[in-house]
């Protein structure tokens, strides 16, 4: 793994300094950081049949115990059993592993979920709303056998997959008007029924007792280590029902989940869950078909018990873009164990928080947190490379809640004819940065033979190649030996790399790269800002930093290094 981009020593301090500097003075000349927050879904929104029959619910129960799979008196209970027409309702067999570090209890076994599927439907749809005890509907739901009604039945639609918080289902509470608020964007959605409670005697308000955690811990690791088979199958059953598999894209899956649930997504992926109170981990599953996810307050373990293992090295290896939605006053899913796991992403990772928000979904923020969640999943589960422009320059959303953008890398797109990476390195002996755009130069200072000493620093970002045609090609410097500092640079501005090539202190290397100019620190529509940072000086010599990422930048900052502003406007 390469070094973390922001060390973990710095954290708290850029976690509070941040809620003053979160607009920096580039972002401020970004005409683009600031957005308005996204109109209402086009679509109207139909969902699978959950016919309940209400009159089977004894005395003092629920129907909510049902959908969350509340145990009583010794007995199970689930929504399988009480659905109307279990036939016609989507309910898969989960087969458990013969994993006894994982399953203690269900190992070998089968284990039924209920699904819930919501869809783009026309907005003249015939069928009725399914009103649910507590006010809530299930929008246009099929009744009986009937199909989906799609609103464009030519279309094979991206897919989310939506992973509810602990004890949590996609009725329960505001999971449903959530779920239907994504699936009026254009996205099919499915959902299982969780039922932790039939796995795990564990809630929210005992999360944070150790004690009683420690007691339970076996059936807590099987309780998490379930939800990401069964969400797994869940999209399985998705791609493969007659309904759905030719309205269904499988190369466009993102996921969204709240709490719990954005563990749950990141173990789909991948990452590795804590299994015993010493800290080790294993992995669950690996689905590569998640291209993007969201955690809406992520539960990423407490300070003392991460949920991805010690230091949360459980999401070293993890490439899959990640965006978590945090509460600032969040106890049940503090920031601290999410910026730690955040930052040992390896591809695009971003970090918003919400002022005065604890562990509930926060609906004056509501605007904030689907303008971050639907920009981001655009960016890169459907890869559309405006909204990956739109997303890197993205600080803040105007109006609702306060948000607050901590932690921001996007990862550029893959390359399109014409293009090449900028990839940065970082010598920690010299404490100097340097990027190159050549294969060959990037090939040897990862073998670490002839220039020994280099790391990626896993920053990079796009540029044209300098027969592209697009842009202004960048002279590249570097000192010269003995009179000159032991650095490179590199510019577009012509009067630069005029005064540069007339100083005997500094040699031209050539042309690098083509990039096109900013216009008072401002790009195009389109266009990633490239931002230059310089040391100052400081430890002797002089050096120059590149970066796409505001908190990176700051971060910097703090270290005593000066923002120049943006120096080139890259594509995604």
């Amino acid at each position: 793994m390469p070094p973390l981009p922001i060390s973990l020593l710095r954290w708290n301090f850029l976690l509070f300094a941040s809620t003053l500097l979160f607009v920096s003075e580039i972002a401020r000349a970004d005409s683009l950081a600031v957005v308005d927050p996204l109109p209402p879904g086009p679509f109207a929104v139909g969902c699978s049949n959950v016919e309940q029959d209400f009159s089977r619910l004894q005395p003092g129960e629920t129907a909510k115990d049902y959908w969350e799979g509340t145990p009583a008196n010794g007995r199970e209970r689930y929504v399988t059993q009480i659905l109307a027409d279990p036939a016609d309702a989507l309910v898969i067999n989960v087969n458990v592993p013969d994993d006894r570090e994982l399953f203690v209890n269900r190992a070998t076994q089968q284990v039924p979920f209920a699904l819930l599927v919501c869809y783009p439907t026309p907005a003249d749809t015939p069928r009725a709303d399914y009103a649910l005890p507590g006010g809530n509907s299930v929008p246009h739901m099929q009744r009986g056998a009937q199909a989906p009604l799609w609103a464009d039945a030519s279309m094979r639609w991206p897919a989310i997959v939506f992973s509810p918080g602990l004890a949590g289902s996609p009725l329960s509470s505001d999971y449903i008007v959530a779920l239907t608020v994504l699936a009026s964007y254009g996205y099919v959605v499915v959902s299982t029924f969780p039922g932790d409670p039939r796995f795990a005697d564990i809630h929210i308000d005992n999360l944070s007792d150790l004690f009683y955690a420690a007691l339970h811990f076996p059936t807590y690791v099987e309780m998490q280590a379930i939800r990401p088979l069964s969400s797994a199958k869940a999209l399985d059953f998705l791609l493969a029902h007659p309904h759905y598999r030719d309205h269904v894209d499988a190369g466009r899956i993102a996921g969204f989940g709240a709490s719990l649930g954005g563990e749950t997504l990141l173990l789909q992926a991948g990452a590795k869950l804590t299994i015993t109170v010493g800290l080790s981990s294993k992995q669950v599953v690996a689905d590569p078909r998640l291209k993007a996810i969201v955690g809406y307050v992520p539960y990423f373990g407490l300070p003392i018990f991460p949920a991805f293992g010690r230091d949360q090295k459980g999401l070293d290896d993890m490439t899959v873009p990640f965006l978590g939605i945090a509460g600032f006053d969040d106890t049940t899913a503090p920031l601290g164990p999410i910026a730690q796991g955040v930052l040992r992403l390896q591809a695009s990772r971003e970090l918003v928080a919400l002022e005065g928000v604890g562990h509930f979904f926060d609906f004056p923020s509501a605007p904030d947190i689907f303008t971050w969640s639907l920009t981001f999943i655009a960016a890169h589960a459907l890869d559309d490379r405006n909204a990956r422009a739109r997303f890197a320059r993205m600080v803040s959303v105007r109006g609702g809640g306060d948000d607050r953008l901590l932690i921001d890398y996007t990862a550029p797109a893959a390359l399109d004819t014409g293009q090449h990476d900028a990839i940065e390195y970082y010598n920690a002996s010299l404490n100097h940065y340097f990027m190159t755009t050549e294969p060959a130069e990037a090939a040897m200072l990862d073998a670490g033979v002839i220039v020994p000493g280099w790391k990626r620093t896993g920053f990079q970002f796009k540029a044209w190649t300098i027969d592209s045609g697009v842009g202004v090609a960048a002279c590249r410097f570097f000192g010269t030996p003995v009179i000159g500092p032991n650095t490179h640079f590199f510019s577009i501005n012509a009067a630069e790399c005029a005064k540069l090539r007339a100083d005997p202190r500094w040699t031209f290397e050539g042309l690098a790269f083509d990039e096109e100019a900013p216009l008072a620190d401002d790009c195009p529509v389109g266009r990633i800002p490239v931002m230059r940072l310089y040391n100052n000086g400081m430890g002797g010599d002089a050096n120059h930093r590149f970066v796409t990422s505001h908190s990176e930048a700051h971060a910097m900052a703090f270290q005593g290094w000066l923002l120049e502003g943006a120096v080139f406007c890259a594509p995604p």
